[in-house]
């Protein structure tokens, strides 16, 4: 018989992210570049497979996102983690487009049983107020071993392009195993069932959720910023590694491969991300919106001026310049995104509030990736990431926007 012995809620916390941290530093460091060398992957193929993956994410975030509040966070995450492992797997199996399609639908599927869960489970165990500490320490505590990682990753590139995906994929199968023995569920209060009124039991969450949007203005331009940023990222998230490859000429030095460099400048992203998230953790009130609405106009205002930078140069320094600006920026402004969500979120139904924000995401990566897609397959790679970027601008006046709405709102309410 397998005993079970739970740890403190912030403990396994913090252990799942940082593995997480570690295996997806490994599998998404190296995965596209898996597709777009081994597999031989064209940019509208590469984005056709990440429309696949949003697609899932679409259609399940809702449906996932209920099982988390009426029945069980914890069983939520630890499925999500083991199909993550699997779809990852799967794609190693056979270096054709069909695989890749099908590791995409699995890992999908088990992205949104623990999108929504993973925060909203921390958040019940130990309360929303210290929840948002949690999430930052989780951001820093993740870089070190998303280093090793994405380190390790570059060296075992050097035997194999998989083999980083394959390790990182084990990781995801194991931890999953763990977390059925050490993770806790105290804090979780299902909604009573009405079981000869179970189908409109299932939807009472998602009814919630759609008329809170409806009556909470920082809602809904929550899940609008989710779509916009899809539109974006999505696109930029498959292209960036074939522009890498061959339009910013990456130097031979020694027996650095072009797919070792991918490592090297992660790492570089992963210090930068670490850096940063520690200023703002040690001088911004992320628990006042306001603070955070200011905090991500900068970020992505960065982040936006380091993708044109990345798409319309070809010299190498200035490149990757813009990539590490770019993408450290933006992981800095993840967990701050994920704070300012639970913020307007009620307990009951948090995990289906940020599976809406992350179906809006996916809404917006599957309209936009196909066309920047098709762009970088007919013109150019510079082209479709440059068109990308600037629809990523529309963020800046739409976080103006909600600032100036709940300045209002505070102004109306000083209490």
């Amino acid at each position: 018989m397998i005993m079970r012995r739970s740890l403190a809620p912030t403990t396994v916390y913090l252990i799942m992210r940082g593995i997480n941290s570690f295996a997806f530093a490994l599998v998404l460091t190296y995965e596209l570049a898996y597709h777009t060398v081994v597999v031989g992957l064209t940019p509208f193929q590469l984005v056709l497979a990440g429309v696949v993956l949003e697609s899932m994410t679409f259609l399940f975030e809702i449906p996932t996102g209920l099982i988390a509040d009426l029945y069980s966070r914890r069983f939520s995450v630890i499925l999500g983690i083991l199909l993550t492992g699997c779809g990852f797997l799967i794609e190693t199996l056979a270096p054709v487009f069909a695989a890749v399609l099908i590791a995409q639908i699995v890992w999908g599927i088990g992205f949104t049983f623990y999108s929504g869960a993973e925060a909203a489970w921390i958040s019940d165990e130990i309360g929303t107020e210290r929840a948002h500490t949690v999430f930052l320490q989780a951001t820093q505590i993740g870089q070190l071993p998303a280093i090793v990682g994405t380190l390790l990753g570059a060296a075992l590139s050097q035997i194999s392009i998989s083999f980083p995906v394959i390790l990182g994929a084990i990781l995801f199968v194991l931890l999953g195993g763990g977390l059925c023995l050490i993770m806790p569920e105290a804090g979780f209060r299902p909604m009573a069932r009405d079981q000869q009124h179970t189908r409109a039991h299932l939807l009472q969450p998602l009814l919630a959720s759609v008329r809170l949007v409806r009556i909470h203005p920082i809602l809904w331009m929550i899940l609008l910023l989710g779509i916009i940023i899809g539109l974006c990222l999505g696109g930029f998230d498959r292209l960036y590694t074939p522009h890498l490859l061959y339009n910013v000429k990456l130097p031979q030095i020694g027996d650095i491969t072009p797919v070792a460099w991918l490592g090297i400048l992660n790492g570089a992203v992963t210090i930068g991300s670490l850096i940063g998230t520690e200023i703002v953790r040690r001088n911004y009130r992320t628990s006042d919106q306001r603070v955070m609405m200011q905090l991500l106009m900068v970020l992505y205002s960065g982040m936006i001026i380091g993708s044109f930078v990345f798409a319309l140069t070809g010299m190498f320094i200035l490149a990757i310049i813009g990539f590490c600006l770019t993408q450290s920026l933006r992981n800095i402004s993840r967990p701050l995104l994920l704070i300012w969500v639970n913020q307007n979120a009620p307990q009951q139904s948090r995990a289906t509030v940020i599976s809406m924000y992350w179906q809006s995401n996916a809404f917006g990566q599957i309209i936009g990736s196909p066309l920047l897609g098709w762009v970088g397959t007919v013109a150019s790679l510079p082209l479709a990431l440059a068109i990308g970027t600037g629809v990523y601008t529309a963020t800046l006046p739409l976080l103006l926007f909600a600032r100036n709405r709940w300045n209002r709102a505070e102004q109306n309410n000083p209490n």
